[in-house]
């Protein structure tokens, strides 16, 4: 029943993964529908890091750190797109870098 739950979370992660990753690219669109796709492209990244971390037992402190420096990405995304005033291309690829390296992190380090 539990892995049953854990699979039906992980598609619910993939399908929002590839909704975000397609809108967030849309060419043409208002800025207000990229700066939307872009924060909830992050905050799924921030979802799947502390997913993969706080899932981890405590005595594997070095996969700990790994995973939570899969926010690094993000971070650095968002801070550039704030300094632009819009989500830039760049901003937006480190917003699904840390969801890949999230999901990634989470079917490899455990």
């Amino acid at each position: 029943m539990a892995l049953g739950a854990l699979f039906i979370l992980e598609v619910v992660i993939l399908f929002s993964f590839i909704i975000t990753s397609i809108f967030m690219f849309l060419p043409k669109g208002e800025n207000k529908i990229h700066k939307i796709f872009f924060a909830l492209a992050v905050m799924l990244g921030v979802l799947v890091t502390v997913m993969n971390a706080t899932s981890l037992p405590s005595n594997f402190t070095a996969q700990i750190i790994i995973a939570w420096m899969g926010l690094i990405p993000a971070a650095i995304g968002i801070i550039i797109a704030v300094a632009k005033g819009k989500p830039t291309v760049p901003s937006k690829i480190l917003a699904m870098l840390t969801t890949i390296i999230g999901a990634v992190e989470y079917l490899f380090l455990m």
